[in-house]
């Protein structure tokens, strides 16, 4: 079968207390010639009196498709990443949902289903989403809520490299930082948050999503001359990446256990084949089929590799969104009023 792609994702963005406007993302046909376009809104100017920037956000709402492929999806890796006046890009979240939507299945929020053809739509944005996922209120802790995704605020960046990377077992930093091994958010959270002190604005551990802090502090945002108004471009980057079933995702969807064969396990789900299935970690769907770029290890891809062969791979969608955040510093005044009540005799 010819291998057709079909993605598609909305998203909008805020920052400081105003919100973007709705962006648009799309793409479709074959690999070679899919298009990808995202456009963001400005928010609203902010105004104080010392042109300060508290905080920039950024709540994403996608709805990913794809049609007729000859693997079956059964993930959807996503990440999220900003550079913010100029500076290089950070991470600021990753997420791997198993379809159809692990635990945040109301389809008032979240459609997913999994298969050759099938989606992974946010019907609202990100942090409403996540928000349904009973992980969050389990009582197995931290049990915090999900907020838009911190851009810029005055914690800034955590230095990462400052990290003693040799006490973290799962990763090292090229490691974490290029997405080829993370361990669990709750890892990431006790160790950079507990052991190393930083701030990972946009780490969910309930939910095993996040992992990173925000892109950049305010100060290449907040404007000190007086009676002026000074813009700061802030670029988004999204990538995704489309992955096959395991075994582990088909034992739970087909309610058989480890003994099943991947027939049997195959047998009981809809749109996958037992050729489908990985027995370790699920790789990218298509690897190096039908003129597909080939991975060397398709079931750990880095970042950077991912970006660069979203051209040419039917499991892989890249691109950017532009916006400029305005802060207007006040003029400053002064004056005095009154009256004298003067008298004389």
């Amino acid at each position: 079968m010819e291998r057709r792609k079909f993605l598609q994702s909305i998203g909008g963005i805020g920052a400081a207390t105003a919100i973007g406007a709705t962006s648009l993302l799309a793409m479709s046909g074959g690999a070679a010639a899919s298009q990808v376009s995202i456009s963001a809104g400005n928010p609203g100017t902010v105004t104080n009196d010392r042109g300060d920037i508290a905080r920039v956000t950024t709540d994403p709402q996608f709805s990913v498709r794809w049609k007729n492929l000859d693997d079956a999806v059964a993930k959807v890796f996503y990440l999220v990443e900003a550079s913010v006046g100029g500076s290089e890009f950070l991470p600021l979240f990753r997420a791997t949902p198993w379809l159809p939507g692990s635990n945040a299945t109301n389809d008032s929020y979240l459609k997913a289903e999994s298969g050759t053809t099938g989606e992974y739509t946010l019907k609202h944005p990100l942090s409403k989403v996540l928000n349904q996922d009973p992980r969050f209120w389990d009582g197995d802790g931290p049990d915090e809520s999900a907020s838009p995704l911190v851009v810029a605020d005055e914690n800034g960046a955590p230095d990462y490299s400052s990290a003693d990377w040799s006490s973290y077992g799962p990763a090292d930093e090229t490691t974490y930082m290029n997405g080829v091994s993370m361990g669990s958010a709750s890892a990431a959270e006790d160790f950079l948050v507990g052991d190393e002190g930083f701030v990972l604005q946009n780490n969910y551990p309930d939910i095993n999503s996040g992992y990173y802090g925000a892109a950049s502090d305010t100060t290449p945002l907040d404007n000190d001359a007086d009676g002026t108004e000074s813009e700061t471009e802030v670029v988004l980057r999204y990538t995704f990446e489309l992955q096959r079933p395991n075994r582990s995702w088909a034992e739970s969807r087909s309610g058989l256990g480890s003994s099943a064969t991947k027939e049997e396990l195959a047998a009981e789900i809809d749109g996958v084949e037992p050729s489908d299935i990985d027995d370790g970690n699920s790789a990218i769907v298509m690897n190096g089929e039908d003129g597909n770029a080939n991975f060397a290890d398709p079931t750990g891809i880095p970042y950077a590799s991912l970006r660069a062969n979203a051209d040419g791979h039917v499991g892989v969608l890249s691109t950017t969104a532009t916006f400029r955040v305005t802060a207007k510093n006040e003029a400053a005044d002064s004056g005095v009023t009154g009256h004298s009540n003067t008298g004389a005799q």
